[in-house]
């Protein structure tokens, strides 16, 4: 028997596919959505570790969890296309 969460939705590619700047875009731009995308991870994390019992004990139910971290990655890959773009040495 596996361990596995079964997940419903499967996404066909990650975020780096749905990543288009916009043309009139600059570095100042970049580092908005970047500072809006961290700080979303952060809170994230935070509400991920919550639902744990003194830090180990699962509270909710474990697709709860599943969720969390894929939406943790997707913010991630996000940071991950918007970064070189923060810096005025950047293309946008």
């Amino acid at each position: 028997m596996s361990n596995q969460i079964k997940n419903d939705y499967v996404p066909p590619s990650n975020a780096s596919a749905f990543f288009i700047p916009h043309p009139e875009a600059n570095h100042l731009n970049a580092q908005d959505v970047a500072f809006e995308l961290i700080s979303g991870a952060k809170n994230i994390s935070v509400a991920t570790f919550q639902c744990f019992k003194n830090g180990n004990e699962l509270m909710i139910d474990a697709k709860i969890i599943a969720n969390l971290i894929v939406e943790l990655q997707t913010k991630l890959e996000m940071i991950e296309q918007i970064l070189p773009l923060a810096f005025e040495s950047g293309e946008v």
